[in-house]
C-alpha cells in the first residue's frame, strides 16, 4: 500500500477537475469573442437584448406557380401552427389589423408628446372655420395615397392625425425595416412565429424548429408552397449544430488517422490504447477546468480540443520513441523525456497564458484553457503513460543502426537559403496576407437560413437596406430624452457634412415622453376631444363613411382620457405593444432604450477613420449597431494585440528559452527556427489565398507553441546525444515528425469544416505545423552543428 495515497489523490484530483464539464455551455454568439466595452459590440448587444426578436422564427412562403391567394394560405398556416401548440403567436399581417385596440390612444399620445407648434397647426385646421375645407381636402387625398399600410390607415384618417412627424418616421422606417408581409408581385409571403417558451441555446432552437417543421412541411406539400426558415433561432440552430458536428466529426476522423499513423510507427496496439486513455483523461480534466473557470465557452475557445490534443499527443509519441533508446526502462525513459516535456509544456503554457493580454475575450479564454490543458497533459503523460510505455512497449527492437535523413550543415545551409529566397520572392511580389472580419465566416457554408434570408431580400428589397441601428439608452427618462436630442442634433449635422455616406437619419425623439411638451399640449388636444361630435358631423356631411371615420373617431375619443394621463405614462396594449416593441423599450422605474436608424451609402467599405467619425457623432449612451461596423472596429484591436500581446509573448518566450537552455546559441537557434517558419507560413498563406480573420489568428500561439516544442525537443536531443544526427533522427527526430504529422492531421480535418472560420483555422494551422516541423527536423540540427 506504500504510495497508494498518491494514486488516490490523483484519482480524486482528476474527478474533481473533470466534474466541471457539466457546467460547460457553448456560446454561439460571435459577440462573446469581442471586448464587452467595444462601442459597436455594446450596440449590437443592446439591440439584440431589447429589439432583436431572438425567439421569433421568420418563415418565407413562395408560390412559385402563382396558383392562388398566398395571404389566405398564410392565414391557414398560422391557424395550423397555433393549433399545434408549438407557438405563442403567429403573425402573417400587421397586428393592428387583427387587434386595433389602443391605436387611438397611441396616436393621441404621440400628438400630446409632439411639438406644440404642430399641435397648434392641427387645432387650427380642425377649428370651426377650417374643419370643412380640411376634411374636403382629406377626402380628395385618399384617392392618391400610397399603397400598403399607409393607404389603409389614411383612408380611415379624415382629420390628419397621421400627418405627424413621429408617424411619418414610423411609416418611413417600416418601408426600410422590412415590416411588409406580402411582396409586390404577390408570390412571396412572410410569416413570423414566436416560440412558446424561451430558447436559450442552439439545441433548444433546433428542437423547436424540428417540431415546427413536422407541422409546416406536410402543409407546404399539400398546398405546393416552398417554405424556408430564417431569423435568430434558425441561424443559432444551424451554427451551433454545424459547429458541434464539425468538432465531433473532425475529432473522430483525427483520432482514426492518428491511431493508424501511430500503429504504423510504434506497432503496438497496447501503446495506442494506453495513450488514448491518457488523452481522454487530459481532455476531461481540461474541459472540466474550463467549466469551473468559465462555464460558458465562446465559439473560439470551443475549439480547444483540437489544439490541446495536437500538442499533448506529441509528448506521448516522444515517450514511445525514446523508450526504444532506453530499453523500455521507466526510470530511464522519464530521465530522457521529463526535462524536454515539462519545459516544452511550461514554455507553451506561458505562450498561451500570455493571450490573456489580448483585447479579444475569445482569444484570452482560448489561451487559458489550452495552457491549463498543456500543463495537465504533460503531468499525466509523465505520471501515467511512462510506466505504461515501459511495460507495453517491452521487446520492441532498438533503432540504433538505422540511417539518418537529417542533412548535415552544408545541406541545411543550402536548404535554408532556398526556403528564404522562395518565401521572400512570394512576399515581395504578392505582399503579405490581408485581414478579413465578416459575420458570414461563422455561418455554415451551405446555410439554408442564409439562403432563405437572401430570398427575402430579393422579394422584399427593404430587408436589404444598409441601414445601421442607432441605440440610445439612459438610466432615467430625462437622461434618455436629453441623449435623444443630442443624438438627433449630432447625426443631422453629420448627414449635412457627409452627404456622400450618410443618406438617412431617423432619431425618434417623439416616441419618448417629454413632460414639457405634454403639459403644453394638454389643453388644445383636450378641446379637440371635447369637439369630437362637431368634427364627426362635419366629416359625415363631407362624405366620409362610418368605416372611413374609424381611426379618426378612435383618436378623438381617446383625447379626453389621454390628456389626463401623468407625464410619465405611455400607451400600451393590443397592437400598441407590437408597434412600440420595435422602437421603444422603457422600464417601469424609468429610463430604457430607444431605437433609431442611420442609413449609410456603403457601410461595407467603412475604414477605421470613417468609424471614428461615426463614433464622434454619438456620445455617452448613444451606440451604432451593425455587423458592417465590426471590421473597422476589430482591425485596431488586432494591431494593438501585435504590440501588447505578441511582443510581451516574445519576451516571455525568450525568458523561458533562456531558462531551458542556459545557452545563447541554442536560444538564438530556437528563435531563428520560429522566425523562418513564420516567414514561410506568410508566403504559403499568400499562395493559398488565405487571409487572417478573428478565428484563424488563434493559430498564431498554436504555431508558436508547437514551434517551441519541436525546437526544444530537437535541441535537447542534440545535447543529450552529443550532436549525433543518427541518434537524433531515430529518436526525437522521428517523434517530432509523427507529432507534426498527427497535429497536422487534426487541424487538416478542420479544413473540411462546414463553417468557413473553422476551415480557415484548420488550413492555417495545417500549413504552419508542417512548415515548423520540417524546419525543426531537417534544418535546425544541421545548422546547430550536428554531426553525421
Amino acid at each position: 500500500m506504500r504510495g497508494a495515497w498518491k494514486w488516490i489523490l490523483l484519482v480524486v484530483a482528476i474527478g474533481v477537475a473533470a466534474s466541471g464539464i457539466l457546467r460547460i455551455r457553448i456560446d454561439t454568439d460571435v459577440l462573446s469573442v469581442l471586448p464587452a466595452d467595444m462601442p459597436e459590440a455594446k450596440g449590437l448587444k443592446a439591440f439584440q437584448e431589447v429589439f432583436s426578436r431572438d425567439e421569433e422564427l421568420v418563415v418565407l412562403l413562395q408560390d412559385e406557380g402563382n396558383s392562388g391567394d398566398l395571404q389566405a394560405r398564410a392565414q391557414e398556416l398560422a391557424d395550423r401552427v397555433m393549433a399545434s401548440g408549438h407557438a405563442s403567436g403567429v403573425r402573417w399581417r400587421p397586428r393592428w389589423q387583427d387587434d386595433p385596440a389602443g391605436l387611438g390612444e397611441l396616436f393621441a399620445w404621440l400628438w400630446m408628446n409632439g411639438d406644440p407648434q404642430d399641435v397648434a397647426s392641427l387645432a387650427d385646421s380642425l377649428s370651426e372655420a377650417n374643419a370643412r375645407s380640411t376634411l374636403e381636402d382629406s377626402l380628395e387625398d385618399v384617392a392618391t395615397a400610397l399603397d400598403g399600410s399607409e393607404l389603409m390607415l389614411s383612408a380611415h384618417d379624415p382629420f390628419g392625425f397621421l400627418d405627424h412627424p413621429a408617424m411619418r418616421a414610423f411609416f418611413e422606417a417600416s418601408e426600410h425595416g422590412g415590416e411588409g408581409f406580402l411582396s409586390e408581385d404577390g408570390r412571396s409571403q412572410l410569416v413570423f412565429i414566436d416560440a412558446p417558451h424561451p430558447v436559450p441555446g442552439y439545441k433548444e432552437a433546433g428542437a423547436w424548429l424540428k417540431q415546427l417543421d413536422e407541422v409546416i412541411q406536410p402543409w407546404a406539400e399539400e398546398n405546393k408552397v416552398k417554405v424556408g426558415y430564417t431569423g435568430d433561432p434558425a441561424f443559432e440552430a444551424e451554427i451551433g449544430g454545424a459547429m458541434e458536428g464539425d468538432m465531433s466529426g473532425t475529432a473522430t476522423l483525427t483520432s482514426i488517422l492518428i491511431g493508424v499513423l501511430f500503429l504504423i510507427m510504434q506497432r503496438r496496439p497496447t501503446l495506442l490504447a494506453g495513450m488514448s486513455v491518457v488523452l481522454a483523461l487530459v481532455f476531461l480534466v481540461t474541459a472540466g477546468m474550463a467549466g469551473w473557470i468559465y462555464g460558458d465557452l465562446s465559439i473560439m475557445a470551443a475549439g480547444f480540443a483540437a489544439i490541446l490534443l495536437g500538442l499533448v499527443v506529441d509528448y506521448g509519441v516522444l515517450i514511445c520513441q525514446e523508450a526504444k533508446l532506453c530499453d523500455h526502462d521507466a526510470r530511464a525513459i522519464r530521465g530522457a523525456t521529463s526535462k524536454s516535456i515539462l519545459w516544452a509544456a511550461a514554455t507553451t503554457a506561458a505562450v498561451f497564458f500570455a493571450l490573456n493580454l489580448s483585447g479579444m475575450p475569445g482569444i484570452s479564454q482560448l489561451g487559458t484553457v489550452v495552457a491549463c490543458g498543456v500543463i495537465a497533459g504533460a503531468l499525466l503523460m509523465e505520471m501515467l503513460f511512462v510506466p505504461w510505455a515501459a511495460r507495453a512497449g517491452a521487446g520492441r527492437p532498438t533503432v540504433e543502426g538505422k540511417r539518418s535523413w537529417i542533412p548535415p550543415r552544408r545541406g541545411a545551409m543550402i536548404g535554408l537559403t532556398a526556403v528564404l529566397a522562395a518565401a521572400g520572392l512570394v512576399l515581395l511580389l504578392r505582399g503579405a496576407p490581408g485581414v478579413e472580419f465578416e459575420r458570414s465566416l461563422l455561418r455554415p457554408r451551405d446555410s439554408a437560413a442564409m439562403s432563405t434570408f437572401e430570398g427575402i431580400q430579393k422579394a422584399f428589397p427593404e430587408w436589404g437596406s444598409p441601414a445601421l441601428k442607432l441605440v440610445v439608452e439612459g438610466g432615467t427618462d430625462a437622461e434618455v430624452r436629453s441623449r435623444l436630442i443630442e443624438a438627433k442634433r449630432d447625426f443631422d449635422q453629420l448627414a449635412e457634412s457627409w452627404p456622400e455616406q450618410v443618406k438617412r437619419v431617423d432619431v425618434p425623439t417623439g416616441w419618448w415622453p417629454s413632460p414639457d411638451r405634454i403639459e403644453a399640449n394638454r389643453a388644445p388636444l383636450a378641446k379637440l376631444g371635447a369637439d369630437r361630435e362637431r368634427l364627426l358631423a362635419v366629416a359625415d356631411e363631407v362624405g366620409f363613411s362610418e368605416e372611413g371615420l374609424g381611426l379618426g373617431k378612435m383618436v378623438l375619443e381617446a383625447f379626453p382620457e389621454v390628456t389626463k394621463w401623468p407625464a410619465d405614462r405611455m400607451p400600451s396594449g393590443g397592437a400598441v405593444d407590437e408597434i412600440l416593441r420595435g422602437t421603444v423599450a422603457r422600464r417601469d422605474t424609468g429610463g430604457g432604450r430607444v431605437l433609431g436608424t442611420v442609413e449609410l451609402a456603403e457601410p461595407e467599405k467603412l475604414q477605421v477613420a470613417d468609424l471614428e467619425r461615426l463614433r464622434a457623432a454619438g456620445g455617452e449612451g448613444v451606440m451604432l449597431a451593425g455587423w458592417a461596423l465590426l471590421k473597422p472596429a476589430v482591425l485596431p484591436l488586432v494591431q494593438k494585440d501585435v504590440v501588447e500581446v505578441f511582443l510581451p509573448m516574445a519576451g516571455l518566450m525568450l525568458l523561458m528559452l533562456a531558462m531551458v537552455f542556459r545557452n545563447l546559441r541554442d536560444v538564438l537557434a530556437a528563435v531563428a527556427t520560429m522566425a523562418v517558419s513564420g516567414l514561410v507560413l506568410l508566403a504559403a498563406m499568400r499562395l493559398a489565398g488565405l487571409q487572417w480573420n478573428f478565428l484563424n489568428i488563434a493559430a498564431t500561439p498554436l504555431l508558436l507553441g508547437t514551434g517551441l516544442d519541436y525546437g526544444i525537443h530537437i535541441l535537447l536531443s542534440l545535447k543529450r546525444t552529443g550532436g549525433h544526427l543518427r541518434h537524433v533522427w531515430n529518436g526525437t527526430g522521428k517523434a517530432v515528425l509523427f507529432c507534426g504529422a498527427s497535429t497536422a492531421i487534426g487541424f487538416g480535418s478542420l479544413a473540411f469544416a462546414s463553417i468557413d472560420a473553422l476551415a480557415s483555422l484548420g488550413k492555417v494551422a495545417l500549413l504552419g505545423i508542417l512548415i515548423s516541423m520540417s524546419v525543426s527536423v531537417f534544418l535546425l540540427p544541421g545548422l546547430r552543428g550536428g554531426r553525421s
